[in-house]
């Protein structure tokens, strides 16, 4: 079928939220419909979560960012539990964006899925920041649950 879009291998970010849960539930349905791979991709922004920046990381706040990390992916694959497919897990620390969209280009996915998110009262219908880079950055396609 010329002009189809395959989708073979699938990249779906989370990040814990009932955003990202709603995406891990459309690609459960997506990804079984065309029997794809999955990747859930997880990315902790030590600046956001401890305050200062990767490279001055110690090996507690290494521990810290890899168990919530873990613990996130977790609840991703308890949400997937019965997904007939191949479904692997991916923990990343740096800016999500830029992770999302570094894994997206070196890895060959067909599309990403990840959710939205409001910024305030009057935008409700805008994306979130890291959606929004990611949409406006990357070359593969894009699916956003709301």
């Amino acid at each position: 079928m010329k002009g189809a879009i395959r989708m073979k291998k699938i990249l779906v970010t989370t990040d814990g939220s009932d955003n990202s849960e709603r995406a891990l539930n459309e690609v459960k349905k997506l990804g079984e419909l065309m029997n794809a791979e999955l990747t859930i991709l997880t990315v902790l922004d030590p600046i956001a979560m401890l305050g200062y920046s990767y490279p001055e990381l110690s090996e507690r706040d290494t521990s810290i960012l890899r168990n919530a990390g873990e613990y996130v992916l977790d609840e991703a694959l308890k949400l997937m539990d019965d997904f007939k497919g191949e479904i692997k897990t991916k923990l990343k620390h740096g800016s999500p964006a830029d992770e999302i969209l570094k894994e997206a280009e070196n890895g060959d996915y067909d599309i990403i899925i990840m959710g939205s998110r409001g910024i305030g009262i009057f935008s409700r219908g805008m994306l979130g920041s890291v959606s929004n880079k990611v949409l406006n950055h990357t070359k593969t396609n894009v699916f956003i649950v709301k």
